[in-house]
């Protein structure tokens, strides 16, 4: 009988942490996923060339605090292909991080899109509306670590939304910026498409151990 008790309250607590974690956010995307630029439109700068080598589009997703800059900077943004679904979960949310000067390029909206054709579309809406990321800034480089589960200690801001829908491929953009007269580009230092884990295969186990200690009782 005790040992069927230590059983019960070990999968009680198996059960429990399995149900705390499943609501927990993780990014789908990882270093070195496909991307792809999305270049917009400038508002009459004279800035319009191509990012910059050090601040291309893959420091988008590059887990650290180095930034992706686009001087073709209104509805710029990025396509992608994430490699960490593996349960083909609907992303529910975004995670964006404050890239380290200007504030003024901050993206102010979002529109996110997926397809499931390829990673040029075409796309279905998934979910649009506006930002407002702190004024805080995050330092460049890899100083700030942003590993797939987030860093909630750096400067960001968290949305979310309805989605059932699964998708291969996503792309995002920012249709406006915080202050476009002023701002010659679109910075933003981390983005993280979120889905919430299912609960872990333990919880079927655990039903089992149930189940083993019932008929054994009952022997």
């Amino acid at each position: 009988m005790r040992n069927a008790s230590c059983l019960i309250a070990a999968f009680v607590l198996v059960m429990f942490t399995v149900s705390a974690a499943s609501g927990a956010f993780i990014d789908i995307t990882r270093p070195g996923d496909p991307i792809e630029v999305e270049n917009g439109f400038n508002q009459s700068d004279g800035d319009a060339g191509p990012p910059p080598a050090a601040e291309g589009v893959e420091n988008a997703i590059n887990d650290i605090g180095q930034k992706y800059l686009n001087f073709l900077d209104l509805s710029s943004g990025f396509r992608v292909t994430p490699s960490a679904n593996p349960g083909n979960l609907p992303v529910t949310g975004l995670r964006l991080y404050t890239a380290n000067d200007s504030e003024v390029r901050d993206p102010a909206s979002f529109q996110l899109l997926g397809s499931n054709d390829s990673i040029n579309g075409p796309w279905d809406a998934i979910a649009s509306g506006n930002l407002a990321l702190p004024e805080g800034r995050n330092e460049g480089g890899n100083t700030v670590a942003i590993p797939p589960a987030g860093n909630l200690g750096a400067f960001h801001q968290e949305v979310t939304f309805e989605n059932e829908l699964p998708y291969d491929h996503y792309r995002l953009v920012f249709p406006t910026l915080k202050d476009a007269a002023a701002a010659n580009s679109m910075q933003i230092a981390e983005v993280e498409l979120l889905v919430v884990p299912e609960p872990s295969s333990l919880a079927l186990l655990g039903l089992g151990m149930l189940t083993l200690v019932g008929l054994r009782r009952k022997n």
